[in-house]
C-alpha cells in the first residue's frame, strides 16, 4: 500500500503582496492578463508571485518550464479566487470582528524578531500597516464564507479506516522492510559527558516538538541532522531491513509502531532518534496511519473541487475574463477556454 502521489494545486484565496519596479509599470507586462468584474490582474503581478513561489519550493534548485507553468498556474487560481470570494463576501456584508483581525496580526507580528523589522517588511513591500490589517479582513471573510459553503471534511472514523484495509488489505506487500525518518547527531572521538548529555537532550527535544505538533520530523532533520543527505531527503530512510543498519539500530526501533518516534540510541554513526513510518508486516495496525492520511487527502480532493465549482458560480456571477492565453490555466476558475 502506497500513499497517494498527489501534486496539489489549492484554488483558495490567500493573501499576496508584491512590489513592482518602474520600469514594469510602463512595459506590456503591467496590462491585465485576467479581469475579474472590474478589478484587473496584470502579467507583472502574476510573474512576480510565480517566480517567488517557485523559488521559495525549489531551495535552490533550478526550476522545469513546465513546474513552473503549474506554479504560475496555481498562483492564477489563488489570485482569481480571492478576488472572487471578496467580492461575494462585499455583496453579503461579511462582518469579521475587530478584535479576530487584531489577533491574526499579532500571531503574525510574532514571527518577527521585533516590531521593528515587521514595519520593514511592511515598508518593503509598500503595504502600510492599515492595508495589512485589510487584508487579513479579507481573507477571515473568505474562511468564513468558504466553510459555509464547503465545510473542512471531518477526521477519518475507526470504521472508515477499518472498511478501506479490508478493501486493499490484499495489495499490501509483505515483507521485513521499513521506511522512516531520522535525525543523527555524530559523535567525536574524546567527547566529553556533558556534550553527549547536552546532544542527547537536544535530540529530546526535537522529538517532543513533532509529538507536540509544533514541528514536522522532516523539516528538524533537515536543519538539525547530521546526516549528508538530511537536508534534500527530510531524514527520510526508504524502505529497508532494519538490521542493514546495525543490531544498534535494529534493536533501538524493533518495539516501534508506525507513527512512533524512538528515544535517543547510541549507533556506531552517533545518537539518534527515528520515526517510523511503514512497517510492511501485513498487521493492520501498522497500516492505520497510511490509511489515515490516504483518507484525509481524498476527502481533500474532494473538498477542492467542490471549491472549483463554487467559485465557477461565481465567476459565471461577477464574470472572469481571461485576455492572455499564456495567462490561462487549465481547467480555470470560470471555464475559460
Amino acid at each position: 500500500m502506497r500513499f497517494l502521489n498527489l501534486v496539489k494545486k489549492s484554488i483558495l484565496p490567500v493573501m499576496v503582496g508584491a512590489t513592482f519596479a518602474s520600469a514594469q509599470l510602463m512595459s506590456g507586462n503591467n496590462f491585465d492578463a485576467i479581469r475579474v468584474g472590474k478589478t484587473g490582474i496584470s502579467k507583472a503581478h502574476i510573474d512576480s508571485l510565480t517566480e517567488a513561489l517557485a523559488k521559495s519550493q525549489a531551495r535552490g534548485r533550478q526550476v522545469p518550464p513546465e513546474a513552473m507553468k503549474q506554479v504560475r498556474w496555481a498562483v492564477i487560481d489563488n489570485l482569481v479566487g480571492q478576488e472572487l470570494v471578496k467580492l461575494e463576501a462585499k455583496a453579503l456584508k461579511i462582518k469579521v470582528p475587530k478584535n479576530r483581525i487584531d489577533s491574526v496580526a499579532k500571531l503574525f507580528k510574532a514571527q518577527y524578531p521585533n516590531i521593528e523589522m515587521f514595519n520593514k517588511e511592511l515598508k518593503k513591500n509598500n503595504i502600510s500597516e492599515a492595508q495589512f490589517n485589510e487584508r487579513i479582513e479579507q481573507q477571515l471573510q473568505s474562511d468564513i464564507i468558504l466553510e459555509q459553503k464547503v465545510p473542512y471534511p471531518q477526521d477519518p472514523t475507526e470504521k472508515q479506516i477499518a472498511a478501506y484495509w479490508e478493501l486493499n488489505k490484499s495489495k499490501v506487500p509483505l515483507n521485513d522492510t521499513i521506511s522512516g525518518a531520522r535525525i543523527l547527531i555524530k559523535s567525536k572521538k574524546g567527547e566529553s559527558k556533558e556534550a553527549v548529555a547536552d546532544k542527547k537532550e537536544l535530540l529530546k527535544g526535537l522529538a517532543a516538538q513533532v509529538r507536540l505538533g509544533k514541528a514536522s520530523f522532516a523539516t528538524l532533520a533537515a536543519q538539525y541532522s547530521d546526516d549528508e543527505n538530511a537536508r534534500k531527503t527530510g531524514g527520510v530512510m526508504n524502505k529497508f531491513v532494519a538490521k542493514t543498519k546495525g543490531a544498534d539500530f535494529a534493536k533501538a526501533i524493533s518495539s516501534l509502531k508506525v507513527g512512533d518516534i524512538s528515544e535517543v540510541f547510541s549507533t556506531s554513526e552517533g545518537l539518534q532518534i527515528f520515526m517510523l513510518t511503514e512497517k510492511n508486516d501485513g498487521k493492520f495496525e501498522n497500516y492505520k496511519v497510511q490509511i489515515d492520511y490516504i483518507l484525509r487527502v481524498q476527502a481533500e480532493q474532494e473538498r477542492q473541487l467542490k471549491i472549483k465549482a463554487y467559485l465557477d458560480e461565481l465567476a459565471a456571477k461577477y464574470k472572469v475574463q481571461y485576455l492572455n492565453k499564456e495567462y490561462t490555466p487549465e481547467n480555470a476558475i470560470g471555464g475559460a477556454k
